[in-house]
């Protein structure tokens, strides 16, 4: 069993994000973390014989009849412990990638613990405050709210925790933990959690706090991550560039409804 992998789930829809993402791992992955690609069972022939890692379909890890893409997606990153290929994995989505070299230290505080992203969002909200008006919505109080539910479950009080964004470096002794220790004996699924707050990485957050399957060395985000296009445009307005990213993240993530054919000068360019 491999003790850290970088995971990817993805579809077909995505494959030129992914072929970008696997293009910046191949650039900046120093230790040859392994690779794993899990796509939807109908697109596995197609990603099989265009990418040059592991590639798995989404029904060897669990069978999941969610309809939702986006909370199917988040059930089936939930449940690599079921197949034990890795005691740890950084899940990474495909709408972004790295612009400097990493290694396993950037994602292990030792042989065997992992970091928890787990920090309290202040970044995002600072600039959400003075842009509802564009943005059309409150993201602290929609935050809060979401997080409010799980606290309550597993019966915490007190400061509102972010365990994301992605990429998120999980645990699988976590996730067995909740599986063992919280699902089965609730006759519950991880599915049912997504149903109740589709966000993952909270549920894995908030369990760990609960029973603390491991040390918790937090860690701030790992890439910086532009949540919004005019979030994007206010920080190149400001003079920022990847080179000055690079000082404190590994990597880039933006939504993936935008343009993503056009080189990062090129956007700064254009926008």
């Amino acid at each position: 069993m491999k003790k850290i992998i970088l995971f990817i789930k993805t579809y077909q829809k995505d494959f030129e994000r992914v072929r970008f993402l696997l293009s910046s791992i191949e650039k900046h992955n120093v230790d040859k973390i392994p690779v794993l690609l899990s796509v939807n069972d109908s697109d596995f022939d197609f990603f099989k014989d265009r990418v040059n890692v592991q590639v798995i379909k989404d029904s060897e890890i669990i069978l999941c009849n969610e309809p939702n893409g986006w909370k199917y997606q988040q059930v089936v990153k939930s449940q690599l412990h079921r197949i034990d290929i890795c005691e740890n994995y950084v899940c990474i989505d495909s709408d972004s990638y790295f612009i400097k070299d990493f290694k396993i230290s950037d994602f292990m505080f030792d042989e065997n613990i992992p970091y928890t992203v787990l920090h309290q969002q202040k970044e995002l909200f600072s600039w959400s405050s003075i842009n509802q008006k564009t943005i059309g919505y409150n993201p602290k109080k929609e935050f809060e709210k979401d997080r409010n539910i799980i606290m309550k479950t597993f019966g915490r009080r007190g400061v509102f925790y972010d365990f994301g964004p992605s990429p998120v470096i999980w645990s699988n002794k976590v996730w067995k933990s909740l599986n063992d220790n919280y699902l089965v004996p609730n006759k519950l699924s991880f599915q049912n959690l997504i149903e109740l707050c589709p966000s993952e990485f909270s549920w894995y957050g908030e369990w760990l706090l609960k029973d603390k399957t491991i040390p918790i060395y937090p860690l701030e985000p790992l890439f910086k991550v532009f949540h919004y296009e005019k979030q994007f445009k206010d920080d190149m307005n400001q003079g920022h560039t990847e080179k000055t990213i690079r000082e404190n993240y590994l990597g880039i993530l933006k939504q993936s409804n935008w343009n993503f054919s056009r080189r990062w000068y090129e956007k700064i360019l254009k926008l």
